[in-house]
């Protein structure tokens, strides 16, 4: 499966920043640096242009609609918010927030850096969602209840020759990249860091998160598959911050502790400040 081909990859490249890192700028409200000159609207290329990719990118949301059992369903509806802690799946009853405080803010805190890049990246292409195109798709509700803007989504000011046309007005927040692909994708790449001996199952649920907002009706796989890449460069940049690695490699020693796993693990050793 791709997700485990590109969890070695990541892994191995994660663990060289972790280990070294580069010096980045201070950020006062909590989040985690990242280098100064990212411009998000040229890390990922543009969505569909052509009719026939777009065609095709539609086409599947209208299968996996079609082929959704309850089962699926229900699965991701239970995803539609989405929280590390639902890797409990995959680690057990005790992975939980009130056991690993640590590892809980450590979370918090890659989320809200990671958030205003996600932002941007959504509003600089303003991409419709699939239930805006096609209004005979039937979204989940609790997940399209998620697309919905309750405010007015704070302005981002792109550079001058930034590729970003005007986004439209459609009442939802844009769908290219997905949020939840992102995010699912930095938490499993991170998890997979700490525990290892679980990687593949990880990954499995982490690109899970992506693939249940397709059949929830509300992104194209297009907008998951570059939530997976944005989601690969953030934690990339982020790990360059040294409080990242300080706070990561706590959150690791606290989660092998509580899980039952050695501390010795050599990857462990690999992530200290």
């Amino acid at each position: 499966m791709r997700h485990r081909a590109a969890a070695g990859a990541i892994a191995v490249g994660l663990a060289l920043i972790l280990a070294g890192g580069c010096a980045s700028r201070p950020v006062a409200d909590g989040r985690y640096a990242l280098p100064a000159g990212i411009d998000v609207t040229r890390l990922l290329a543009p969505p569909p242009a052509d009719e026939a990719a777009r065609a095709r990118d539609l086409a599947a949301v209208r299968a996996a609609q079609q082929s959704r059992t309850v089962q699926q369903a229900e699965q991701a509806e239970a995803s539609s918010t989405v929280d590390v802690f639902l890797f409990a799946a995959v680690l057990g009853p005790r992975f939980t927030p009130s056991q690993l405080p640590r590892t809980a803010d450590f979370f918090s805190r890659v989320y809200r850096s990671a958030l205003p890049y996600l932002q941007a990246s959504k509003q600089c292409w303003g991409r419709a969602r699939p239930f805006v195109v096609d209004p005979s798709l039937e979204p989940l509700e609790r997940s399209l209840a998620g697309t919905r803007l309750r405010t007015a989504p704070e302005e981002v000011r792109f550079p001058a020759d930034s590729p970003c046309p005007a986004p439209p007005a459609h009442g939802y927040s844009p769908s290219y990249p997905s949020g939840h692909a992102t995010v699912g994708a930095m938490m499993a790449i991170l998890l997979a860091q700490m525990v290892p001996e679980r990687h593949e199952a990880l990954f499995a649920l982490g690109w899970e998160l992506g693939e249940d907002r397709v059949i929830s009706g509300v992104h194209f796989p297009s907008d998951v598959e570059a939530g997976r890449i944005l989601g690969t460069v953030l934690v990339g940049v982020m790990a360059q911050d040294a409080r990242f690695r300080a706070d990561f490699a706590a959150a690791q020693r606290e989660l092998r502790a509580v899980l039952g796993y050695a501390p010795s693990f050599m990857r462990e050793a690999a992530a200290g400040p």
